[in-house]
């Protein structure tokens, strides 16, 4: 890849790429300016003046005054020379590249997933070592933290489990909706002349109605008034529907119709004929290839139905007094089955569902600026290094101070890759069956608990990193608290900011 002064190295993502270059380039322009000048060797001189200083002072009593002297000199000198050999001349010419990512692979696992050999072709070739014109150079002990904080992080990333991505499909899943009006008015009409009847019937008849049955008869294609007698096969169009021929033994008294003309299909056959059926009509406005996904997760001949029930039911779970926990948080014991909490769990529900979108806005944005802010502050290290390690005379505290916080920042992509992976995986882990899974997928139950997860999953993007921050304090490193300061008080806050005013401004025009 290079010639044996190269330095080959990888960064995660195009930005990354390109602000390390460019930081190591403004390095490279201020560590000359400062040996041009003299400023480089301000430290040596301090050196010596110093510990002549420090003789003198102590007097002229003992004879071998001056042997110590040089003896400090020398050892403190020694230290220093090599500091400023492995911290600051910059022997190597830096050779960026960007991992590959399998797209596929990613998509499937819900975190970043590397191929497997090769380098990425980048924006100005195979890797990148100058931005117009300019060559960047890089120290020996930087290169080496570079290279070894990267690969710890790929390790760490690729240690992270591969499992079924539920949030993606659940967002695909949202992203689906009716397109063809005439359809979306037809299910309208069904709700009306078909769901509502057939339920007020059932609720009319009285008696307790079982918990998997109440989920099923609260949608328009429950399968309960499909095969029961007296619901749907009693109940019939209210006017002609295309695709339904006339049936002289059940359309004889109606009106508009006649032989070759639609006629008055039952609700039963509205809903499930082939191929001219509501539920066949619905489930070709689904994608293909959502559909293959779907299929290798699902294999249940039911798990059809709930992707129609989300198409068609957007908004359910509190809204109908679905409000039961599959997670029991620090409330009582009794699991809010009192009737203050559940006016409390169905006014938070009420008061989730009016914030959910601006906290989502602002979440979004904040994912997207993360990286952007890590590579950005990994930049502003990188181009402070000349500062620091002349002002603290070349100490080799300051560089393993410099160099924890270089791993921590790179760090922080594992992070958020498990955070990542805990949005996509929380579903999995809460929800052991198929079914709690295709019903949260499909909002059908519960969407007290999954605003609950939303806000959940989208803190974990600052927490860990956090949590990773407080480790460092653990360990004595000051430099966590600049690596808070610099996320928390930066770019990120300010994206999420963003990010929730905008959906603010689209909730209050809602």
């Amino acid at each position: 890849m290079g010639g044996p002064l190269t330095a080959p190295l990888v960064v995660f993502d195009y930005f990354a790429n390109a602000m390390t270059l460019l930081g190591w380039i403004i390095n490279n322009a201020i560590w000359n300016v400062m040996v041009g000048t003299g400023i480089a060797a301000v430290p040596f001189i301090t050196l010596v003046l110093s510990e002549w200083f420090k003789a003198r002072q102590e007097g002229d009593e003992a004879g071998t005054k001056g042997i110590l002297t040089v003896n400090r000199i020398e050892t403190r000198l020694y230290a220093m020379i090599l500091a400023y050999a492995f911290t600051c001349l910059p022997l190597l010419q830096v050779q960026l590249a960007t991992a590959d990512i399998d797209e596929s692979r990613s998509l499937e696992c819900g975190t970043r997933q590397f191929a497997a050999g090769g380098w990425s072709e980048g924006a100005f070739g195979a890797t990148e070592s100058s931005i117009g014109g300019q060559q960047a150079r890089i120290p020996l002990w930087w290169a080496g933290v570079h290279a070894v904080s990267h690969g710890l992080t790929a390790a760490a990333i690729h240690a992270i489990p591969c499992s079924t991505d539920f949030e993606s499909i659940r967002m695909e899943l949202d992203l689906h909706t009716i397109e063809d009006p005439g359809l979306e008015q037809e299910v309208g009409e069904f709700q009306r002349q078909c769901f509502g009847p057939a339920r007020n019937r059932l609720l009319q008849e009285g008696g307790a109605i079982e918990a998997t049955r109440a989920m099923d008869v609260d949608w328009i294609g429950s399968n309960y008034f499909q095969t029961t007698p007296g619901y749907y096969d009693s109940f019939y169009a209210g006017r002609p529907i295309a695709g339904f021929p006339y049936d002289a033994d059940r359309d004889v008294s109606r009106p508009n119709t006649g032989p070759g003309l639609p006629g008055y299909p039952s609700c039963q056959e509205w809903w499930s004929a082939e191929n001219v059926g509501l539920r066949s009509r619905l489930h070709d406005e689904v994608s293909t290839g959502f559909w293959d996904d779907f299929r290798s997760v699902f294999t249940s001949s039911e798990a059809e139905d709930y992707v129609i029930r989300r198409l068609v039911s957007p908004r359910s779970g509190a809204a109908s007094g679905n409000l039961d926990q599959a997670v029991v948080g620090f409330r009582g014991l009794d699991g809010g089955s009192s009737f203050w909490d559940a006016t409390v769990t169905a006014g938070s529900a009420i008061g989730g569902t009016l914030s959910i979108l601006p906290f989502q806005a602002g979440m979004d944005m904040l994912k997207q600026a993360l990286p952007m802010v890590q590579g950005i502050l990994v930049m502003a290290i990188i181009i402070c290094l000349p500062f620091v390690m002349v002002i603290s005379s070349y100490s080799f505290k300051v560089a393993g101070m410099a160099t924890f916080g270089l791993f921590a920042m790179w760090f922080l992509t594992f992070w958020w890759e498990l955070a990542r992976w805990i949005n996509a995986n929380l579903v999995d882990l809460l929800y052991r069956s198929d079914a709690a899974k295709l019903s949260w997928l499909s909002a059908a139950n519960n969407l007290y608990d999954r605003m609950v997860l939303q806000f959940v999953e989208g803190m974990m993007f600052l927490v860990l990193p956090t949590l990773w921050v407080a480790v460092l304090g653990w360990a004595g490193m000051k430099v966590g608290s600049e690596l808070a300061r610099g996320i928390g008080d930066g770019g990120g806050k300010t994206a999420q900011g963003a990010g929730k005013q905008g959906g603010d401004k689209i909730q209050s025009r809602s």
